[in-house]
Formats: structure tokens, sequence, C-alpha cells
């Protein structure tokens, strides 16, 4: 019995006596002077190639005509200024200067006439203050200075020439300031016991209603210096001391000096 072939394999036949099979995509050739062409592969590479030749063009004519108007329309970049690290920059400007305005001139007196401004008069020195203090350590106006209704008549109108300070009776009366005592004694209209003090360029102070005086006439007293107790002698509705400022002879308002 012939060998039999062995299975999964196939015997392979001689290369003569294998037939001839042409692969299904394979198209047909023609020989032509001993040489092999394919037709349609000629015929489909002209073809591909005139096409591609086609379409560059056309691309290239497009991407011009886009790029056109921005190669036109782009500014060119300005060069960078720079400068040394050194560089001193100056700015000019004009200098700005100023004048004093010119003197005013007073207006002509005359035709032709311009007079001079007037000196300022130089001030007059302050005459010296009196200097004058409350009479008693402490001070309680029971009556001011003017026009009031009379605590001994009942009048109206009547005119009280000093201040009314309350105090109990013996309370130490001070000298208003230092002088000269022109008065001491009894006061023949209302001011029963009664001092004046006079301290000079027309300025006295008098001390009425006195229960004692300590003080003799002519004597000197410095401001301050007791010369007498509160009192209610005179005019008088109790203890209290009527104190008076006198200008040149005229009573004024004590509550100016004190």
């Amino acid at each position: 019995m012939p060998a039999q072939p062995k299975h999964g394999r196939r015997r392979a036949l001689p290369a003569a006596a294998s037939p001839r099979r042409r692969p299904f995509f394979q198209e047909p050739t023609f020989r032509l002077r001993g040489q092999q062409f394919g037709l349609t592969a000629a015929v489909t590479g002209m073809i591909a190639l005139t096409a591609l030749s086609a379409a560059q063009a056309d691309s290239g004519s497009r991407a011009a005509a886009q790029d056109r108007p921005a190669a036109v329309a782009a500014a060119a970049p300005e060069a960078a200024v720079t400068a040394a690290a050194d560089t001193v920059l100056t700015f000019d400007r004009p200098e700005v200067t100023s004048q004093p305005a010119p003197a005013p001139v007073a207006p002509a007196q005359s035709a032709g006439a311009v007079k001079a401004p007037e000196a300022a008069p130089e001030p007059v020195p302050a005459s010296p203050s009196t200097g004058l203090r409350s009479p008693l350590a402490s001070i309680n106006v029971s009556s001011p200075f003017g026009f009031r209704i009379s605590p001994i008549t009942g009048a109206v109108g009547e005119m009280h020439t000093g201040i009314d300070l309350t105090g109990a009776c013996s309370t130490a009366v001070f000298a208003a300031g230092s002088g000269t005592v022109t008065e001491a004694g009894w006061s023949p209209y209302g001011g029963g016991n009664r001092i004046v003090v006079d301290h000079g360029n027309g300025l006295k102070t008098t001390y009425n209603h006195l229960a004692s005086i300590g003080v003799s006439l002519g004597q000197a007293v410095v401001q301050g210096q007791q010369i007498a107790g509160v009192g209610t002698t005179g005019a008088s509705t109790g203890c209290h001391l009527h104190f008076e400022v006198m200008v040149n002879g005229q009573t004024v308002d004590p509550a100016a000096f004190i």
C-alpha cells in the first residue's frame, strides 16, 4: 500500500507541477518588450499626481489671499527705548519769580502834590493799677451800688453810693490799699463811725457803720492792715460794712476795683 501522508501536513508539489494562481487583487498585466507594467497602477498614479498638484495650487492661492490683509494691517514693531543706568533726565521749565507790591500812595492833597503818610503815634503807657482788695476776708454783697428802695424810710429811688458787705459785728476790716487816713470818727450824715483813706491820684476809699476805729487822723496805713471792726452805727439796720470808692470826689461802683 502506498504510504499515507501525515495528518495536518500537505505534501508540496514540485514547482513545475503546481498550478500558477493569480491573487484576486492583482490587476491584469501586459508584457511589452519583455517588461511587465500594471496598467491600472500607472493610470491611478497619474490621476493622483494631477489632483495633488491642483489641490496644492488652490490651497496656496487661498492662503495667500487670507494672509494678505493681515500682513498689510500688521504694524511694524517699534524699537525699544533704552538708556544707561547713570543717565540724568532734565525737564526745562520757566523760572518763577515774584516782586514786592509797590507801597500805596496817599491821595494828593492838591494838584501835583503828594502827602507822605503820617507816622502812627507811639502808644501811651497805661497808668499803674490801683490794686485795691476786698476790705473783708470774704465778700458777700447784700446791697449793690445804684438806685434802690431805702431800707430806713422805704422811699423808692434812693441812690446807694457803695456796696453793703455782710459780716458779724466786730469782724475785722482791712485797708483796701496803702494810703493816708484823712477821716476817722463819727459822721453826721448817717455813716456812723467812719474812716476815709486817701490812696493818691484822686482815689479814696471809705468804711462806714464801724463798731470800732483802730487808726487815727493822718496815719499812714498799708494794704491789708486791720483798721476797724464791722458794726451797725449810724443809719444802719444791722451789722454790715458800707464800703465806698471815690474817684476825684465822685462815688463809683466798688465792684470794678475789688
